[in-house]
């Protein structure tokens, strides 16, 4: 039986694994006809062609906890039981040269100082929370994040998350509308294929300008859901 991954379907997903397993050093836990699943540190990324195969196999594997749900039906909340809140829709970067980076007027882009941490937690936008100014200076430190400076002010930046997501991407409101979120994620996108990565970025199903921008850029869409969740086993233990 052919694993998943090999499913053009699944195309999206196997990038994200792929790249997880290549730089992140993620532990394949298993990859067979009906799903796949790695483990970074303490998060499980998964992909399942019938989601009520996952609650067999997250009894053999152990995938509880903190669980990245991919390419999972809208009601995957409702099937496994838990709170999925905003599904995402991940995109990757599947073209074999990066797309060309053209700056607004006036507009530079440079790596951010840790000490711009509290900076940048403050302006964070994130309605899942969970960053805090130290854990934005390990970003800055381990992945980086990046800062368009216009005029010689800092008008936005972009980042990656602990599992090299693309991600933070924020334009101040004063300086929006002037092409600055589009030169931000171009850079990025090069930044990371210099690495020889995939960039991968997650959007909330419900952000239309964050969508249109994906597309825009020439990611692909996965075909499902994606959903950040803490998926606990029926005794109420994760």
């Amino acid at each position: 039986m052919a694993d998943i991954l090999q499913n053009e379907k699944y195309s999206v997903e196997r990038a994200v694994i792929d790249d997880v397993v290549k730089h992140e050093n993620a532990r394949i836990l298993f990859c067979d006809g009906k799903g796949a699943a790695v483990r970074l540190g303490d998060l499980t990324k998964c992909v399942f062609a019938d989601i009520s195969d996952f609650a067999v196999y997250a009894d053999k594997y152990g995938l509880y906890g903190d669980v990245c749900l991919l390419g999972a039906p809208k009601n995957a909340p409702c099937v496994l039981g838990f709170d999925g809140g905003t599904p995402c829709v991940t995109f990757a970067y599947l073209e074999s040269m990066p797309p060309p980076v053209e700056m607004p007027y006036g507009t530079d882009i440079k790596r951010l100082a840790p000490s711009l941490a509290g900076t940048v937690a403050e302006a964070y936008s994130n309605p899942c929370g969970g960053y805090t100014a130290d854990s934005i200076a390990v970003l800055m430190r381990d992945k980086g994040v990046f800062g368009a400076i216009t005029d010689g002010r800092l008008s936005g930046f972009i980042g990656r998350h602990g599992d090299g997501n693309m991600g933070m991407l924020e334009v101040f409101p004063e300086f929006r509308r002037r092409g600055i979120a589009t030169a931000l994620e171009r850079f990025m996108i090069n930044y990371v294929m210099t690495f020889g990565r995939t960039p991968v970025c997650d959007v909330y199903a419900d952000n239309a300008a964050s969508f249109d921008l994906q597309c825009k850029l020439g990611l692909t869409p996965a075909t499902g859901y994606t959903f950040w969740c803490e998926i606990q086993k029926k005794d109420g233990r994760s």
